[in-house]
């Protein structure tokens, strides 16, 4: 005779891992965090996915930059608001540039700096 228990213990396991399960517990069932972790994954995956596709539709221009895309907020923006302004503008190329005035036919732009040389980003 063993331990009072064990034997009750052993046979109910042989059972379960014999039969299968034994009762309708729902501890087989997916957890809300585990819903969750699945969920991200998949909105990780779909994002990556869309961004692939749509870089290709990007400008040659902008695409040089060679940026990811990402959720969170870019330390980018917490650079003071001329600083991000000059960033922006130089990676979009839409500011105060000379090309940017010439393309879009302003004529009473400025078109040097007060250095001497032209506008460029």
């Amino acid at each position: 005779m063993g331990i009072e228990g064990n034997e009750m213990a052993d046979e109910l396991a042989d059972a379960g891992a014999n039969e299968g399960r034994m009762d309708n517990d729902r501890s087989a069932e997916p957890t809300i965090s585990g819903i969750g972790t699945i969920a991200r994954a998949l909105a990780n995956v779909t994002t990556s996915d869309w961004w692939s596709r749509s870089y290709t539709g990007l400008s040659a221009s902008y695409r040089k930059w060679e940026l990811g895309y990402a959720i969170a907020e870019p330390s980018e923006l917490r650079l003071p608001r001329t600083s991000l302004h000059r960033l922006l503008a130089a990676r979009t190329a839409h500011g105060d540039f000379a090309q940017y005035h010439r393309r879009f036919g302003h004529n009473d732009a400025e078109l040097n700096c007060l250095c001497g040389y032209k506008k460029n980003p």
